[in-house]
């Protein structure tokens, strides 16, 4: 009896530690419910360290491309977008010149193409830049009403009309050659400007082929909006769709038949806007001029819960919200491929990272001296 009293009390500091660990996991209120059938991820307000996994990450910068070089030449004179093929080279494009700049992952530079024009292989204003089916590059240009496909040595491929889609933006690809891009229709009346903002799905000859959602929103005619409500998507690397309207913190998984598969749903603090914030926002749209008196400026009380968010090759999700760190730059929540939050971290605010692949962060920014620069970034996680 004597030397069974000390297994139980092993047994039982055992048990206690068990339960307290779960009782702890089940505190930070990480659930999966299915609700219509949908597995619907709920998470806390802070990330929870999950078992084996990785829940910190620091970012370290590894390159930086836009500064000048011994002749006092700056390689860009504006860096409008940015993608990264899967040997990590990395390619540009620069609105103000009409060309295509290509750097290896060192970030010299292997080649450049186009100019400003209305012809082929001709830029007048691109609003979208990506690798496309593998190794060609895909160039939306709005003013030149087209689709175009590219060879890595600036041949153009394919062009296909956009007709009256010719306005779309954020526009995101899949492996299939599908695209996903916002398209806005307006209704304005004598007093009222209204618009809505429909995420949509097209085809390979930009046809459209169904509609993923839609916002609406409404101002008067002497009124600014300052903070938009605005659609966050982006495609994985498993062509699902991972798409939010940003006025909620929920995000929809949706499979390529357009069927959502799941949804994650996070808790957080609303943020509310300074008169610091405010002076921000007016200095980004409108500098230093002065506004008539009869413009009004709108601004919500607070901010909605995030701006944008993006997804790496590995299935995470990186959610860029308006909670501030303790030197003023904003937190990305981070989500692994199953919708669970396991991460945050601080990035500046006036860096606008765009893509997270094989482990590397790539980031747009203006430099002190207002000339356009790229940042790329190890991530660390442990």
């Amino acid at each position: 009896m004597k030397k069974f009293i000390p297994v139980l009390k092993v047994f039982l500091v055992v048990m206690l530690l068990f339960l307290f660990l779960r009782v702890f996991l089940l505190g930070q209120d990480i659930e999966v419910k299915m609700e219509d059938g949908i597995p619907v991820v709920y998470n806390p307000k802070e990330p929870v360290s999950l078992p084996g996994m990785p829940s910190q990450v620091t970012l370290i910068e590894d390159l930086r491309l836009g500064e000048p070089d011994e002749d006092l030449n700056y390689p860009f004179s504006t860096l409008n977008w940015v993608c990264v093929d899967d040997d990590e080279n990395i390619i540009t494009m620069d609105n103000e010149e009409g060309c295509i700049r290509i750097f290896d992952k060192t970030g010299q530079l292997l080649r450049r193409f186009g100019r400003k024009g209305q012809g082929p292989g001709e830029f007048q204003n691109v609003t979208y830049l990506s690798v496309i089916e593998g190794d060609k590059i895909g160039v939306v240009d709005r003013s030149n009403h087209r689709l175009s496909h590219f060879s890595r040595d600036g041949k153009c491929l394919k062009e296909v009309k956009l007709r009256e889609y010719w306005d779309v933006y954020r526009i995101k690809a899949d492996s299939q050659g599908f695209l996903y891009a916002n398209y806005v229709t307006w209704n304005q009346t004598e007093n009222e400007v209204g618009f809505t903002v429909d995420l949509i799905k097209f085809d390979q000859g930009f046809e459209p082929v169904m509609t993923m959602g839609s916002l609406e929103d409404s101002s008067k005619r002497n009124e600014v909006i300052m903070v938009d409500k605005r659609f966050g998507y982006d495609v994985r690397s498993d062509d699902v769709l991972v798409w939010g309207i940003n006025t909620e913190y929920v995000l929809h998984f949706v499979n390529t038949d357009g069927k959502v598969i799941r949804k994650i749903v996070k808790d957080y603090n609303p943020e509310r806007l300074t008169e610091e914030d405010r002076k921000w926002h007016y200095k980004v749209l409108f500098g230093d001029r002065k506004l008539p008196p009869q413009v009004k400026l709108k601004y919500p009380k607070h901010y909605y819960p995030y701006a944008y968010l993006i997804c790496d090759d590995e299935g995470r999700i990186y959610v860029r919200t308006y909670e501030k760190a303790s030197k003023g730059e904003y937190f990305f929540d981070v989500f692994d491929s199953e919708g669970r939050y396991i991460a945050k971290f601080p990035c500046s605010v006036s860096e606008m990272p765009s893509i997270i692949k094989k482990g590397k962060m790539y980031s747009i920014l203006r430099d002190r001296n207002d000339l356009p620069l790229l940042r790329r970034y190890r991530m660390v996680w442990k």
